[in-house]
């Protein structure tokens, strides 16, 4: 459904964009927002809510820099500390993310943007929804069954929009290719190729907790290191900032790295810019990577390499994870890594190889780490995530 035809409709008090990956749910949207704010007066407030600050940054907030076509920083309507945009009229948009409690019990607002609403509480879309007098709009990707689908898309005044890549005229070629080269797995296409309510059964670890502290200090038990996973032209290099806790049987992660098309030599740069002076665990099969890394100053080793993954992730899953708010593509991996199947269904001992650079750099990391339970470094700085 089209801008226009969601603006013709008479009145509906829900909006729902639902489909695939990179289909332009969250672009389109903020398009039909940034049309209606531009008439509203002074006091009338529209809010785009996502689960996170970082969430907001990378995403929301990025895409309504290229509506307007540039940096938010350079434009004087923008308010930096509220994240507010206020129109020439007075109407304004502001982005705030639900880990801010005052913020989602806070004043009334004329429209509603809950982005990625499936990963948000249905207590908390509630808090949003009784404080909102017009349009709420919702956009997700399937991954399961949500409130979003049993609650809100059967009622009567609810528009219920989908979409899928095919609809998103910019996605290059090579995003195209990238894509469908996933139709091999059957529950990851359904839910981001066809946007399709899925099942990801064989969650790996379903359980982990986003979070803005990090540890400042390695107490008795707690080991602090890196892992690497390498990529170039379709695969993404990723380094992960690792702290295992084998007292208090926790594991701390936090994204580093995330990108493609990356040289040795720049990978160094971020290495040196992030800090790095503890051990690099990164893939054992590309010795020569791992050899010219070490060259630049850094204690890069190659992983041990388990007969299968599995040993090294029944590992892991004794362990509470935490992960940093600004790892987005790993908390993105994390929601999608699952257990193989074979022909009848039955889960195998084996992890799909869809979206798992940031899970391969994690493995790396700390599995040696889990095999030395109590022998944990006491008292020592940890570089602090930037």
């Amino acid at each position: 459904m089209t801008k226009d035809a969601v603006l013709q409709t008479p009145r509906p008090r829900y909006v729902v964009s639902v489909g695939g990956t990179r289909s332009g749910k969250t672009f389109a949207i903020l398009q039909v927002l940034n049309y209606l704010v531009e008439t509203d007066n002074a006091g009338e407030v529209t809010s785009v809510v996502s689960e996170t600050l970082p969430h907001l940054k990378r995403g929301a907030i990025r895409d309504f820099e290229a509506i307007i076509g540039h940096p938010l920083k350079d434009d004087p309507q923008w308010n930096e500390t509220e994240h507010v945009y206020t129109y020439p009229k007075g109407g304004k948009l502001e982005f705030f993310s639900v880990d801010n409690p005052s913020r989602v019990q806070g004043p009334a607002r004329k429209r509603l943007f809950i982005n990625e609403g499936i990963h948000i509480k249905y207590d908390t879309y509630r808090q949003l929804a009784v404080r909102t007098s017009g349009v709420i709009f919702i956009d997700y990707n399937p991954e399961f069954v949500s409130w979003i689908e049993e609650r809100i898309q059967p009622k009567d005044n609810c528009v219920t929009i989908h979409s899928t890549y095919k609809d998103n005229d910019y996605l290059t070629a090579e995003q195209v290719k990238e894509i469908e080269s996933n139709k091999n797995d059957a529950s990851w296409w359904r839910v981001y190729g066809e946007g399709k309510t899925g099942i990801l059964e064989g969650l790996i670890f379903p359980d982990f907790e986003q979070v803005d502290a990090w540890p400042t200090t390695l107490s008795d038990g707690m080991i602090e290191s890196y892992g690497m996973d390498y990529g170039f032209t379709n695969d993404t290099t990723a380094l992960i900032h690792c702290i295992t806790d084998n007292r208090k049987r926790e594991l701390w992660f936090d994204e580093v790295l995330y990108r493609i098309g990356m040289l040795n030599a720049d990978i160094a740069a971020v290495m040196k810019q992030q800090q790095v002076r503890t051990t690099v665990y990164a893939d054992a099969a590309e010795p020569k990577t791992n050899e010219e890394l070490r060259r630049y100053g850094f204690n890069v080793q190659g992983s041990y390499k388990a007969t299968r993954k599995a040993e090294q992730l029944q590992m892991m899953k004794g362990y509470k994870i935490y992960v940093t708010k600004r790892s987005l593509n790993m908390i993105r991996e994390l929601r999608g890594y699952v257990w193989q199947k074979d022909a009848n269904g039955t889960l195998l001992n084996e992890p799909i190889a869809v979206q798992d650079h940031t899970m391969d750099a994690a493995r790396y990391g700390v599995f040696l780490n889990l095999q030395m339970s109590g022998r944990g470094h006491s008292g020592i700085s940890v570089t602090h995530p930037v």
